[in-house]
């Protein structure tokens, strides 16, 4: 059945007891392959009211060539045990397909404390002690600030049953609004301290002393969790880092405001002590200082409760009210800088310049030589009251340098800030590390908008300002800021590190109702791909193969795809070297009533009747599973797009690349890839998923011969294509989005 599966050694960062001590590497690494290529679903045979997991319906999983199968359904407050699965257990192991196991015991299930891990091991006992059971599924789409305790759940699971895979998946790039995870990297934690709480005021403030950890010579800055619907708008409260309880040195100091929300998003408000001349405040590894908490005297001049345990929780420190020690902790969380996301910042803001259709204003920066994120963003200061009508257009370009010879990128136009005075003119776009680029943003607007800050003397010593392509002078900069790495990556950062899975998951669902495409869904390909890569571990995705509508149907969220749709997200996936292709659904979910969510056109029913897109997903599933063989060993190397335009944040074929298209207006995709040997392959993907086309492509050098690993059997054919050896040009048809994987000799 194609069940590539090989069991890999476990990775991981060493986190032991409450305070959690990261000791991990923010580099990035080159993955090998990996031995595995899962083909997989969402979700098993309900198994009630009715259990539909019966040995003829699992036959038809297996028959449907998928080797793995994630989760019992778990809405509506319906729970699972592992003797309610029993069937699901027994029939998915003598049909040859992994099952997660959702177990309500353990799904959702947070650890911070050693009863925590004591209960999670507890729990997981009967799953370690049954060999037919390959893995747990532990979150579906968890939020950021939950990150830290699936993390460690994950952790400990692998650490005590290490037989058994860890499901965890994540949301889409244009979801990391609620993800929150923080600018700083994760170095201590005392999550586990949330038993109680207290309440900050001008006349009691809180403390907590803190053992700085081995390694940490920069504290970027502080997380506190604080009801926040208790902390107004006209409430501030202040985190003063100090030499210690004494009080004789003040270290570094940071003041927020409130915003009375009842979103958990917000209780764990990040108290940043990186400034523009620092990284963070400078600390000793192995000494102890104080943190404390004050209240400004606004609003009703109490905040919280700020979260603490009910004991003696943290061993290296403890919380302090109105000065005077306690029994207990505050819940806290220290963060190093990301390295590999340093910023760039210039801070002149005493001048400025218009940008209209006939001024153009540009800056060159360089690039920081730690950096192997994107550019997430680039900001500037402008006064949002003159760019405030809704239609007078500005645009951010990247460029080589301010001779303007190469367009690396472009940001959205925006016709009015997106935040206020700092607009954010995102890219998310791979740059080199340390070296020169040059933005600039234009306008077809006649009005004068702006104004766009600047210095009146040099602030910034890696690049200066231009105005219409003319230096500024004495070097003037505007002020700006680069971001490197997004939350989103962050986020995916930190559940790798601090779990240390060997597995990254996400879904994103491209076809929308109606004729619609997500355009988000490349730029996300992209940041799966090289997250995956920077940490070695095995990446994948979902796969859409379901209609979600509202309860009357008048409005389509997803519509059902057909074939060509479905071909199209599994070989643009394979592609970038996806290696676990699991689909979106399967069976047929219930209606999930909160979000007015209902599912239909799947390929199996509620009542396990098999429904076209079953025929579907078993044609492309076993064509997955034959490319399979050979994909598992193979490392993405790089992915290129061609075409008269582009998707967003993906790059052009270099001219230097050794695949060209004979006609590079086709939109196609190549994907380069070497195994373990060496050996090079690239697989050749049609972008458009209406029209199939016949394409040639160009190899230098060109390749004594050819073959392609086949769909039908997984081995290598020299059949099916046109290539000739004399001039290097290869000839093939494509199908409506089919990718094909080719064959260099071996060198």
């Amino acid at each position: 059945m194609g069940q590539w599966k090989t069991k890999r050694k476990a990775r991981g960062a060493l986190l032991i007891g409450i305070a959690l001590l990261l000791a991990v590497g923010g580099g990035s690494a080159s993955a090998s392959g990996t031995g595995e290529f899962h083909v997989g679903a969402f979700q098993q045979p309900m198994a009630k009211p009715v259990d539909y997991n019966t040995n003829a319906n699992w036959s038809n999983i297996a028959n449907a060539y998928l080797d793995r199968m994630v989760s019992i359904e778990t809405s509506g407050n319906v729970t699972y045990n592992k003797a309610e699965n029993e069937n699901g257990i027994a029939n998915s192991y003598s049909n040859d397909v992994q099952l997660f196991v959702t177990d309500s015991g353990l799904y959702n299930f947070q650890s911070y404390t050693p009863s925590d891990y004591a209960t999670l091991e507890s729990r997981l006992a009967p799953y370690k002690a049954d060999s037919r059971v390959s893995g747990i599924s532990f979150k579906d789409e968890p939020m950021g600030w939950h990150i830290e305790g699936y993390a460690n759940t994950i952790r400990r699971a692998k650490a005590f049953a290490p037989q058994l895979d860890a499901y965890i998946n994540l949301t889409p790039s244009f979801a990391e609004d609620h993800l929150q995870p923080k600018p700083g990297r994760l170095a201590l934690s005392n999550s586990g301290a949330q038993q109680s709480g207290t309440y900050v005021t001008s006349s009691q403030s809180l403390g907590q002393t803190v053992k700085i950890p081995a390694g940490m010579n920069v504290l970027h800055g502080v997380d506190l969790k604080i009801d926040m619907r208790q902390w107004s708008s006209s409430e501030t409260i202040t985190l003063k880092l100090w030499n210690s309880t004494a009080k004789t040195s003040l270290i570094a100091q940071k003041s927020l405001t409130g915003n009375g929300s009842a979103d958990e998003y917000w209780f764990y408000p990040y108290f940043e002590f990186k400034t523009t001349t620092s990284p963070g405040a400078a600390v000793t590894p192995g000494a102890t200082y104080y943190l404390e908490l004050t209240h400004n005297g606004g609003g009703d001049n109490s905040v919280g409760w700020v979260t603490h345990s009910t004991s003696n929780l943290y061993a290296d420190g403890t919380a302090y009210k109105g000065g005077v020690a306690q029994a207990y902790d505050l819940f806290f969380r220290l963060y190093n800088e990301r390295e590999n996301t340093r910023d760039i910042l210039s801070s002149g803001n005493v001048d400025g310049d218009y940008v209209s259709n006939t001024t153009r204003l540009g800056q060159t920066f360089t690039t920081p030589a730690t950096v192997n994120r994107r550019i997430h963003y680039i900001q500037l200061n402008m006064d949002a009251g003159q760019w405030s009508s809704g239609n007078q257009p500005i645009t951010l370009t990247l460029w080589d340098s301010p001779a303007r010879t190469k367009k690396i990128a472009s940001s959205d136009t925006y016709t009015s800030s997106n935040n206020g005075n700092y607009p954010l003119f995102k890219l998310y776009y791979p740059v080199q590390p340390n070296t020169s680029y040059y933005f600039e943003i234009t306008s077809s607007s006649a009005t004068p908008l702006g104004w766009v800050t600047k210095g009146t003397t040099s602030t910034y010593a890696g690049g200066q300002g231009y105005k219409n392509g003319t230096a500024l002078a004495s070097g003037i900069d505007y002020y700006f800021k680069v971001v490197f790495g997004s939350w989103y990556e962050n986020t995916i950062d930190d559940l790798l590190e601090i779990s240390g899975s060997d597995e990254l998951m996400f879904d994103n669902y491209p076809f929308l109702g109606g004729t619609g495409f997500d355009g988000s869904y490349f730029q996300n390909a992209e940041l799966i791909r090289e997250r995956g890569l920077a940490h070695d571990v095995r990446y994948g995705g979902f796969l859409q193969s379901t209609k979600i509508a509202n309860s009357d149907g008048s409005y389509v969220k997803y519509r059902g795809t057909n074939l060509s749709e479905k071909r199209f997200n599994v070989y643009t996936y394979l592609t970038y070297g996806f290696k676990n292709m699991y689909w979106f659904t399967y069976w047929q979910p219930k209606p999930v009533l909160g979000w007015n969510e209902y599912f239909s056109e799947t390929p199996v029913a509620l009542d396990g009747t098999l429904q076209p897109g079953y025929y579907d997903i078993q044609t492309l599933n076993r064509e997955m599973s034959n490319l399979g063989g050979t994909l598992k060993d193979l490392t993405s190397q790089a992915v290129y797009h061609s075409g008269s335009t582009i998707p967003k944040a993906t790059l052009s074929i270099p001219a230097t690349f050794f695949v060209q298209p004979a006609d590079p207006a086709q939109p196609l995709i190549e994907g380069y890839f070497t195994n373990g040997s060496g050996r090079k392959y690239v697989m050749l993907t049609n972008r458009d998923y209406v029209n199939s086309r016949t394409v040639s492509f160009n190899f230098n050098p060109k390749p004594a011969s050819l073959t392609e690993i086949s769909k039908t059997t997984g081995l290598e054919v020299g059949t099916g294509f046109t290539y000739n050896s004399a001039t290097g040009v290869l000839t093939i048809t494509l199908d409506k989005g089919e990718g094909r994987l080719f064959a260099l000799p071996t060198a």
